[in-house]
């Protein structure tokens, strides 16, 4: 991929587009580093066409590659390319859209009703897209401190890490303060068709409930990689049961889980002492197999860590059991 020059709108928008599916098909096909080499290459583009402004879908491609590399991350990449477009310009803003012509405002088009819905469904959900990614960036900070990533063990090693630790924490509790308004309520249930369209309330439940669980394994995963050797702390169980208990909303509507809920459920799962409680996270996981083909090796490792933690009664590194079962390491998309 070509990324000296600085690329044209329509050729970045393709070149972008290439990469979102490429990156994410190698995810799921666990080609890490493949994904990893195109997700490098896309961050040379992004500083090469810095020197204008960013098109809306160039800025909602961006939005979608930056939760690959989120984890990519996570499977052992370096987060290059959310490093590349953390600035807030390159989300996806809430701004209206530039009207095509000079039309007048009284005349309605004539697909006003669904304008209005694309319109609603934006607005609506864009602050939600926009909090997931900030947690993904924050995910992406938690692998950099993994023993995969760097250094650990020495008393130098593990005092930056605590540094680290401490303000990564941070960020997550002020994170929860920068949730958006709806984000309560639709996590609750209470978005219905009182308030909005049937299928856009649905959809802004589904997404919102996924971005919470997410948002809540990263104290998970933040206690695994940095703290592992103590005990779970009061922020940990209750994330551990707010994915569980999000978990059981979907299955009370019916609804199959979301594919970027495995994360969550991973995350859960490794700090669950019930062996029915990981019975029924262990399948849940198994069953999203059709969407996420490494859902299944993903099961396994999962109860190869709970092997091993029951053995040894210390936390298993994911990676690792991992690495020993199958020699490589998923990203869990």
């Amino acid at each position: 991929m070509e990324s000296n020059a600085d690329p044209s709108p329509t050729g970045l928008q393709f070149a972008l587009a290439t990469v979102f599916f490429l990156s994410y098909s190698d995810l799921l096909t666990n080609h890490v580093n493949e994904a990893q080499a195109l997700l490098k290459n896309a961050s040379a583009l992004i500083r090469a066409s810095k020197s204008r402004e960013l098109m809306t879908a160039e800025k909602r491609l961006i939005s979608w590659i930056r939760l690959v590399d989120g984890r990519a991350s996570s499977a052992g990449g370096d987060g290059t390319f959310l490093t590349a477009t953390e600035d807030a310009a390159y989300s996806p803003d809430q701004q209206p859209k530039p009207m095509e012509s000079a039309a007048s405002p009284w005349k309605a088009s004539r697909n006003a009703d669904s304008d209005i819905e694309e319109i609603l469904f934006d607005v609506l959900y864009v602050p939600g897209l926009i909090f997931y990614q900030r947690v993904q960036t924050i995910m992406a900070r938690v692998s950099n401190i993994d023993p995969w990533h760097r250094s650990r063990g020495t008393v130098e090693d593990e005092t930056e890490v605590m540094a680290i630790a401490s303000n990564v924490s941070s960020d997550l509790q002020a994170l929860e303060r920068q949730r958006p308004a709806l984000m309560d309520h639709a996590v609750a249930g209470s978005l219905t068709e009182r308030h909005l369209a049937l299928d856009i309330a649905a959809a802004i439940t589904r997404s919102y409930r996924t971005y919470w669980a997410n948002y809540e394994a990263g104290f998970v995963y933040l206690h695994r990689v940095a703290h592992k050797h103590l005990p779970a702390t009061a922020d940990v169980l209750r994330a551990r049961s707010t994915i569980k208990r999000i978990a059981r909303l979907f299955e009370q509507g019916q609804e199959p889980l979301p594919v970027n809920f495995i994360w969550p459920l991973l995350m859960a799962c490794c700090e669950e002492d019930d062996v029915l409680e990981r019975v029924w996270m262990i399948q849940a996981i198994r069953g999203m197999q059709s969407m996420a083909s490494n859902a299944r090796p993903i099961a396994d490792v999962l109860e190869e860590v709970h092997r091993r933690q029951d053995t040894t009664k210390q936390r298993a590194d994911v990676r690792q059991a991992s690495m020993d079962l199958f020699n490589m390491s998923f990203a869990v998309v």
